[in-house]
């Protein structure tokens, strides 16, 4: 699967999850990145090496240790956004 599939695919996963279409500057708002590198990203004109690397690493864990850093991460960035509206 191509990196462009996998964002596209989670974007799908968001809209059925918060029974809504959402759109690509939101999303894009919601994930930290301009609109125009999200729909880059969509389009897999642009895919970051890091992207690539994390996907990598999570390839090889098994789901409950994927939840597990994906829960820590949320719980750090959540933090972070908390500081900032300080």
């Amino acid at each position: 699967m191509e990196l462009k599939e996998l964002i596209r695919g989670a974007h799908s996963l968001v809209e059925a999850k918060e029974k809504r279409r959402i759109t690509q500057d939101e999303m894009s708002i919601r994930i930290g990145v301009h609109c125009r590198t999200y729909m880059e990203y969509q389009r897999g004109i642009n895919a970051p090496l890091a992207m690539k690397a994390i996907l990598n690493l999570l390839a090889l864990l098994d789901d409950q240790e994927i939840v597990k850093v994906i829960r820590e991460w949320s719980q750090e960035n959540i933090v972070h956004k908390g500081e900032a509206n300080d």
